[in-house]
């Protein structure tokens, strides 16, 4: 939830490594040497390795050898049905879950249904939703998953009314579910319906008005819909149940930077580096905030922090230059620069122009 000014991308990504038994697999694949013992563990990784490659062939015959391998193996069958939903692969989703359609567990067939909404078969999903929830009549569990992977499903291809719809027939069926609310809920925020969407998070709170979580959650739905106050009230009300995880001070941070409270978003920054001194992102922030205060010397003193951790980066002396010359501190704002040559190699040249601009104004600094 962190804005852009905040988001960097590391000065360079480490290569991928995979574990040496994806390569063996991988030589297997390519020449058809010996391939040894792989257990189902290993081969759900290297399925989703070859997913993430996308390289789809490899992983379509790493799956028909895992299959047949461990054909009664449930939580490699659950595994590899996620993973195809997860990498969007529709069509070979709906193959997979019609043929374990006999098993007892009613996760095959959410998937199901998912795969023939975003198929288009909207007509078919819907009967085997009636199908569904005829065979499940009897197991509540069973019966409120199918509720929620249909609802789900549906809100995924933009059909939220029909989404909603759903949830109150579930709701109807089994009585209040914070669970059915919540996709209510986004289904409304995402229809773009504000007021309907409010009324849901008020039930959902009453229902549990002393989860931290819950409040964490229902914070980041307030800010999406600009209601900050609302959100900061939220993520305090998460925090005094003792959900002070880290993503919800930093949401925290960022709602009272958006009210304009700077002194209390520098407050539960400062709150943070207490917590986890190492987070280098953090100095950022404060820094920022500090700024916004026009506490130059104290957003140094952030910089500084920050730039011990990530010396490398060069936006950091950019804004420690212009933070001195903020102060009236030219020389320092050289000094600054000249440092952030000196250990970026100021590959794009920024910090030179820099540098240049101010010796032209002051030759003699």
């Amino acid at each position: 939830m962190l804005p852009n000014d905040y988001y960097f991308e590391p000065e360079e990504e480490a290569e991928e490594s995979y574990p040496d038994f994806f390569y063996k697999w991988d030589q297997f694949l390519s020449n058809g040497q010996s391939v040894g013992y792989y257990e189902s563990e290993d081969l759900s990784e290297i399925i989703e390795i070859y997913l993430d490659s996308n390289e789809l062939e490899k992983a379509k015959k790493t799956i028909d050898y895992a299959l047949e391998t461990y054909p009664d193996d449930d939580d490699l069958i659950y595994g590899i049905l996620s993973l195809l939903n997860d990498y969007e692969l529709w069509n070979d989703l709906l193959i997979l879950s019609e043929h374990y359609q006999y098993l007892p567990e009613v996760w095959a067939d959410g998937h199901r249904i998912t795969a023939l909404l975003h198929l288009g078969m909207e007509e078919d999903a819907f009967h085997f939703f009636g199908k569904m929830k005829t065979k499940y009549a009897e197991n509540e569990d069973n019966l409120s998953i199918i509720y929620q992977a249909m609802a789900e499903s549906l809100a995924e291809m933009d059909l939220f009314e029909a989404a909603i719809n759903v949830m109150d027939e579930a709701l109807e069926v089994f009585g209040e579910n914070a669970d059915f609310y919540w996709i209510q809920l986004h289904s409304w925020i995402a229809a773009g319906c504000k007021e309907e969407a409010e009324i849901i998070a008020e039930r959902i709170a009453s229902l549990s008005a002393f989860d931290g979580e819950t409040w964490h959650r229902l914070g980041i739905m307030y800010f999406d819909l600009d209601e900050i106050v609302k959100a900061i009230d939220s993520f305090e009300f998460a925090r005094n149940l003792g959900f002070g995880t880290k993503e919800n001070l930093l949401n925290l941070i960022q709602s009272y930077e958006q009210n304009s409270n700077y002194e209390k978003a520098l407050e539960i920054a400062k709150e943070y580096i207490n917590l986890y001194p190492d987070a280098h992102l953090i100095y950022i922030i404060a820094s920022n905030i500090s700024s916004l205060l026009e506490r130059w010397k104290e957003a140094i003193g952030f910089l500084d922090q920050a730039i011990q951790r990530i010396p490398s980066l060069d936006s950091l002396y950019l804004c420690k230059s212009n933070y001195y010359l903020q102060l009236g501190e030219q020389g320092k704002a050289k000094s600054a620069l000249k440092e952030g040559i000196m250990q970026t190699q100021d590959p794009e040249g920024h910090l030179r122009e820099e540098l240049e601009k101010l010796n032209d104004q002051d030759p003699e600094n």
